[in-house]
């Protein structure tokens, strides 16, 4: 059996094809392309048409290659939508969470619910980007759009609908929106109507695992793909990487690593304490009837700026290059609070830093070296930070830290964050979010049995590596003296 897992992130989308037999795992990436938004008068698009044509792409290429699809299906960011009208029509292309209309609306949005009453329902992590700030901005701009709008569905929803026809929000995507109620995982209307916001336009909530149908006609007659299923797997890209993870006990963290950091733990009920409100973790949902009670923080978005910057300058970027000069400078002279909000789009990002660095009265990087080195050990402090009070609102004994992800492949980070943390760090899941999906496939269609076995063929077929700790004392000494800048994001 083969099944497609159509994986798009923020930046750009793949089509991997996943074969399970002799109880292994393999991988087919038959499509990449990229998915940047579009800057359009005032407002930040994403090119749904563009996307939804690479997704078609995607299918007929993993048909060319011969495979037999028994299965298709989508996961993406979060937080994100896009509005259907009562004929089925798309009414305009989704805005990127990145866009400035919701730019101060999470305050404002105190005026008419607390943060704290916000929280006690949702549970999640207060952010402009957020759908409910998303749609607040419409409500109060009185969009045309939400006064012919029949339906919401977030980006991988209106992938799924464009593919099957068949409406509905997916649960695991639909907890970023900061919308659901945590604890029953169903539309909180009592938000919605001290929000003014419309809950008739949302639909019903459907969970990972679910077979949504075949593709439409037209869809199938495109690409060649002949009954393939579409599959709801966790279609937040979070949920299914986390999925993937062949961990158990309680003694275990996870961070996915890339633009964004997300580190936190899997538990069987939302955490809905002021204390976990006050730092800013979410819970998020998960597969397998998981939360995921987690934080965010600005990742790799830093290193990325900094190389999109190089490249314009015709210096070498490459990996190898650039974390080569990173362990040739002196450590610990310049440390930086990603989360602050200097770093959120900066013109440059190298004089951000510098700037932060001057103001802060710490040394000023200058070299290429000098500034990844800056970045790397800057996620592990902060990373140090957050686990201390991930400890504390979790209530769990943390010892060990499984990473996934991107940022897994880069050795000289992950063993900055072993020393930080002074755990272990196990990676060689990359395309976690493809495994994850692929496999929630395979359960669907009764090939693998659950989860346990879901585990063992992950172990088998792949190659993991675990980091120590080294030179705690230093780091520990590093983390104190810098304790400041962490304090207030």
């Amino acid at each position: 059996m083969s099944y497609l897992a159509l994986d798009l992130g923020a930046g750009s989308g793949r089509a991997i094809v996943g074969s399970i037999r002799d109880g292994k795992i393999y991988l087919d990436e038959v499509h990449r392309f990229s998915n940047s938004p579009v800057k359009l008068g005032d407002t930040l698009y994403w090119d749904f048409l563009a996307l939804f044509e690479n997704i078609k792409q995607g299918i007929r290429l993993a048909v060319k290659k011969g495979y037999i699809l028994n299965g298709i299906a989508v996961d993406t960011w979060g937080v994100d939508f896009g509005l259907i009208d009562k004929n089925g029509n798309l009414l305009s292309n989704p805005v990127c969470y990145r866009d400035k209309r919701t730019s101060g609306l999470s305050d404002k949005s105190s005026e008419y619910i607390s943060k704290e009453q916000l929280y006690s329902i949702t549970g999640i992590q207060q952010m402009d980007i957020n759908t409910v700030f998303q749609l607040l901005s419409m409500v109060e701009a009185d969009s045309p759009f939400l006064s012919v709008a029949d339906k919401l569905l977030f980006t991988p929803d209106l992938v799924n609908y464009f593919l099957t026809g068949k409406v509905a929000n997916e649960y695991t995507i639909a907890s970023t929106s900061q919308m659901l109620d945590a604890e029953t995982k169903e539309w909180d209307r009592s938000l919605f109507h001290k929000l003014s916001l419309p809950v008739d336009i949302m639909p019903e909530i459907i969970f990972p695992c679910t077979q949504l149908g075949k593709l439409t006609k037209d869809i199938s007659e495109e690409t060649g793909a002949i009954d393939a299923n579409v599959i709801a797997v966790g279609s937040h890209d979070t949920a299914s990487a986390i999925a993937a993870i062949p961990e158990a006990g309680a003694d275990w963290a996870f961070l996915s690593s890339g633009t964004w950091s997300l580190l936190g733990v899997l538990n069987d009920e939302p955490v809905l304490t002021r204390d976990a409100m006050l730092n800013d973790f979410t819970n998020e949902g998960g597969v397998d009837n998981k939360i995921l009670f987690m934080r965010n923080i600005t990742g790799l978005w830093l290193l990325q700026r900094l190389i999109a910057e190089w490249e314009k300058e015709e210096l070498n970027t490459s990996y190898e290059y650039i974390l080569s000069e990173a362990t040739k400078v002196v450590p610990f002279r310049s440390i930086v609070n990603s989360d602050d909000p200097v770093f959120s789009h900066p013109v440059s990002m190298s004089e951000a830093i510098r700037g932060y660095c001057s103001r802060t009265g710490q040394y000023i990087p200058e070299t290429q070296g000098e500034l990844v080195r800056c970045v790397l050990e800057s996620l592990a402090i902060k990373y140090s930070h957050v686990l201390e009070k991930l400890r504390t609102c979790s209530q769990k004994d943390i010892s060990r830290l499984h990473v996934v992800g991107g940022g897994s492949q880069n050795e000289l980070l992950n063993q900055f964050i072993a020393d930080a943390l002074d755990i272990s760090v196990t990676i060689g899941l990359t395309e976690a979010t493809a495994v994850g999906n692929i496999i929630q496939q395979a359960i669907v269609n009764k090939q693998i049995s659950g989860w346990d076995e879901a585990h063992q063929i992950i172990k088998c077929s792949f190659t993991f590596k675990t980091y120590y700790p080294q030179d705690t004392e230093k780091w520990r000494l590093t983390i104190i003296n810098t304790k400041h800048l962490f304090d207030h994001t």
